[in-house]
C-alpha cells in the first residue's frame, strides 16, 4: 500500500469540482498545500485546468490507486465510494453545498441519508460538516449514529463567496458587467421542478423584455446541460443578450456581483439569502421541502412570481423593498459564518481523530 502525507480530495462529478477546489484553496492557506485529487477519468482535464487557474498544485491520481493508498486525510465533497477507502485514514465529508432540506426519492435528506452510512450504526466518515444546528436534528431522524460525527462549522464555498462579494466593484469590471442596470441571477437546479425545466422556454421568450430593466445571468445545474431542450433555451437566451455561466466556470463570482435573484428550490438560494440578495421564487412548491429546512424558511418568507411575465414587477419590488427579516433569520442559523479558521481547525484536528465506528460506539 502506497503511503503518502498528502490530503486526498474525492470528486464524483462536475458539480463537486467547485467544492474540491474551494476546500483545497482554504486548507492550503494553513500549510496543507500537499494534496491530490481523485475522480472519474472524464473529469481529469477539467480538474487540472481549474486547479491551475486557481493556482493550486494538485496531482491527479486514478481512483483505483487512490483507494489502495494511505493518506494523511481524505476530504469528500460528495458521497462516492467512501466505504472502499482505507477505514483507518481520517475522513471528512464537507458536502457539495449548504444542506437544503429538499426531499429525495426516500423523503430524507440527501447528505444524511443511507448513502452516508456504512451500516445502520456506522457512518462512513469520521466527521461530517453541517452549517447549522438544525441539520444535525434532521440527520439523526433516521440514523441516530450521525449525532456522533456531524458537527457545525462554515462552508468553504460560502467563505469564498463572502470574500468575493467584498470585492464587488472590481469584480464587476473584471467580469465585464456594467453599472447601468441591476444584475439578476437566475438559478436552476435539475429535475422536473427546476426553473429551466418548467419555465425555460418562457424565460427565453421574455428575455428581451426583462433585459430592458436588468442584466440577465443564468446558472444551470450541470445535470441539465446535456439536455437538448436546455441547450436550445440557453442558446436563445445568449442570442438575446443574457449571460450563461458555463458548467466549468464557478458561479461564485457572478453571485457576488448580483443585485437580485430568481430561484427554484436549489441550495444556491441560501447562499444568495446569506449575502442579503433579494430573491424572487418562480414555480416553487413547499411540498418538495422538508419542514424545518432553511430553504423552506427562505421560500416561505420571500417574494413569489405567478409567472415569467410577473417577474419584471416582482424583481423591481424586491429591489425597492428587500425583506431584511429573511436575511436576519437565516444568518442567525449560521453560528460560524465568516469564520474560516473554525472549519480549518476542525479538519486539521481529524488527523489524530478516532475512526467512524469508534465514534458511533461512543455515541
Amino acid at each position: 500500500m502506497e503511503n503518502t502525507d498528502e490530503i486526498l480530495y474525492v470528486a464524483k462529478n462536475g458539480l463537486s469540482v467547485l467544492y474540491v477546489l474551494e476546500n483545497a484553496r482554504l486548507l492550503s492557506k494553513r500549510g496543507n498545500s500537499k494534496c491530490a485529487v481523485t475522480a472519474p477519468r472524464s473529469l481529469r482535464r477539467e480538474i487540472e485546468k481549474r486547479a491551475r487557474e486557481a493556482n493550486l498544485f494538485m496531482r491527479f491520481t486514478p481512483l483505483h490507486r487512490a483507494i489502495f493508498a494511505k493518506w494523511k486525510l481524505i476530504v469528500y465533497t460528495h458521497h462516492y465510494l467512501g466505504f472502499c477507502f482505507d477505514r483507518t485514514t481520517p475522513s471528512v465529508y464537507v458536502s457539495h453545498g449548504i444542506e437544503t432540506g429538499k426531499k429525495t426519492l426516500y423523503d430524507t435528506l440527501y447528505t444524511y441519508g443511507f448513502k452516508g452510512m456504512r451500516t445502520p450504526r456506522e457512518p462512513v466518515y469520521h466527521t461530517m460538516i453541517a452549517t447549522h444546528a438544525a441539520e444535525i436534528d434532521m440527520a439523526c431522524r433516521e440514523y441516530p449514529s450521525y449525532r456522533a460525527v456531524v458537527t457545525t462549522s462554515t462552508d468553504a464555498v460560502l467563505e469564498r463567496l463572502i470574500f468575493r462579494a467584498a470585492q464587488r466593484n472590481s469584480l464587476k469590471t473584471r467580469l465585464g458587467i456594467a453599472d447601468n442596470k441591476p444584475v439578476a441571477l437566475f438559478m436552476s437546479t435539475w429535475g422536473r421542478p427546476s426553473l429551466m425545466s418548467t419555465h425555460g422556454e418562457e424565460l427565453a421568450r421574455e428575455a428581451e423584455v426583462l433585459r430592458e430593466d436588468f442584466q440577465l445571468i443564468f446558472s444551470v445545474h450541470p445535470k441539465l446541460i446535456g439536455s437538448r431542450r436546455t441547450q436550445s433555451v440557453l442558446t436563445t437566451l445568449q442570442a438575446k443578450g443574457a449571460k450563461v455561466i458555463p458548467p466549468v466556470i464557478s458561479w461564485v463570482d457572478y453571485m457576488a456581483v448580483s443585485d437580485v435573484a430568481v430561484s427554484d428550490i436549489t441550495s444556491m438560494c441560501l447562499y444568495s439569502a446569506l449575502l442579503g440578495i433579494p430573491i424572487v421564487f418562480l414555480g416553487c412548491s413547499l411540498d418538495r421541502l422538508i419542514p424545518g429546512g432553511l430553504v423552506n424558511e427562505v421560500v416561505r418568507r420571500s417574494s413569489h412570481a405567478r409567472s415569467v411575465r410577473d417577474l419584471r414587477t416582482r424583481l423591481r419590488d424586491a429591489l425597492d423593498r428587500p425583506n431584511r427579516e429573511v436575511l436576519k433569520r437565516i444568518r442567525n442559523q449560521f453560528p460560524h459564518l465568516g469564520n474560516a479558521a473554525h472549519l480549518i481547525g476542525i479538519i486539521n484536528s481529524l488527523v489524530t481523530t478516532q475512526t467512524p465506528s469508534e465514534a458511533a460506539d461512543n455515541a
